[in-house]
């Protein structure tokens, strides 16, 4: 029986890790069947043009997304449940709740900013608001971005509530070193960064009336929650 040797494959694999776990094991499972088809066919191959090579090969791309999309040979699948297996995602509102504190400790920051997704989602990864702001942290397209989240037409990361969550925290963090008051934090994450530098943080501090209601309310309902007074 003759051993099959196949090609190194053009592709980079270094790219797939950038994308979520779904699209790489789509893409593996299409780069696996093109390397099997290529070699089945290479015989038939061997002898045709330069020409005839380069439309077989663009054939197999089609071919090979094809058959992948429709299920493909089960790599794919196998790739997902094992790692839904060994990555399960906190499901209840407890395990949200816990997930979120874990990752609070785990950069510096107090426990109690855990009740800022329960004021922003009552902890429902999958809320949107009518603006279109959206998951636990209910973040706007453009700021999931910036926070380095991937949101696209195939991916929308601010519904993953581990990754989501973890860019939403090294945010609050960021947030703090920059203004040194949990309060300004809060204004800033509802209100905006760029609408706290503009009026002034001295100004706000001193008269919160300059904040628009519905930061102010925000403010409010998120100190009633944790018992914090407005002094942090």
């Amino acid at each position: 029986m003759n051993r099959i040797i196949f090609s190194t494959p053009s592709y980079n694999y270094r790219e797939l890790v950038k994308k979520d776990v779904k699209s790489v094991a789509k893409e593996f499972e299409a780069i696996m069947i093109k390397q099997i088809l290529r070699e089945a066919f290479r015989p038939i191959m061997k002898n045709k043009s330069f020409y005839q090579r380069f439309y077989y090969d663009m054939f197999l791309d089609g071919m090979s997304e094809q058959l992948a999309s429709a299920g493909g040979i089960g790599i794919a699948r196998f790739v997902l449940e094992s790692y839904e297996r060994n990555n399960p995602q906190p499901k209840t509102k407890e395990e949200l709740k816990l997930m979120v504190e874990r990752v609070l400790e785990e950069e510096g920051l107090p426990r109690w900013l855990s009740a800022i997704p329960e004021i922003e989602s009552g902890y429902n990864p999958k809320a949107v608001s009518p603006r279109g702001a959206g998951g636990l942290w209910q973040l706007m397209p453009d700021t999931a971005r910036e926070l380095g989240l991937r949101v696209d037409e195939e991916v929308d990361e601010r519904f993953d509530p581990v990754k989501s969550t973890r860019s939403a925290v090294r945010h609050l963090k960021d947030l703090y070193k920059r203004f040194g008051n949990w309060l300004l934090v809060l204004i800033a994450y509802n209100w905006g960064e760029g609408n706290v530098r503009r009026v002034g943080a001295e100004k706000i501090l001193k008269d919160l009336s300059l904040l628009p209601d519905e930061t102010r309310r925000y403010i409010e309902k998120l100190l009633g929650m944790v018992k914090l007074s407005a002094g942090i």
